[in-house]
């Protein structure tokens, strides 16, 4: 039913990714694509430092992947790795158009500061601005 299932993934949310992963498993997809948003390096740092950063950041979103790629390659699904930078809810919309998936697998555990609460999560910021099914797992 879906053959591409894209799930993001982020450091932060280690527990909450593995429910998500497992909820995206019992999908059967055929490839799942692990997405990690991470955030821009700020302008005004240039040069050897800005690549430096942009490098040491790249790195430790590769890594966050390991343990999730031996997850799903267990389980038989192709498994690919996408890293990006940018604000997360525009950057899984983007890619979720660009990459044609079926469904996007996301965790919410509901409004929880009041930064979600006066602009939205990111779980709803996408949900608003996807024409992509969205499967939430709740906690």
């Amino acid at each position: 039913m879906f053959d591409k299932v894209l799930l993001p993934i982020s450091i932060k949310t280690k527990e909450r990714s593995m429910k998500a992963i497992d909820a995206a498993l019992h999908l059967s997809p055929k490839e799942i694509i692990l997405l990690h948003v991470l955030d821009p390096v700020p302008e005004m740092i240039g040069g050897k430092d800005r690549q430096q950063l942009q490098h040491d950041a790249d790195e430790a979103g590769q890594t966050i992947f390991a343990e999730y790629e031996a997850i799903i390659q267990k389980a038989n699904a192709h498994c690919t790795k996408i890293i990006d930078r940018g604000v997360p809810a525009n950057v899984i919309v983007k890619v979720a158009e660009r990459e044609k998936v079926d469904v996007i697998v996301m965790f919410s555990d509901g409004r929880d500061c009041v930064t979600d609460m006066l602009l939205g999560s990111c779980t709803e910021r996408v949900l608003r601005n996807t024409l992509t099914t969205l499967l939430i797992i709740r906690k």
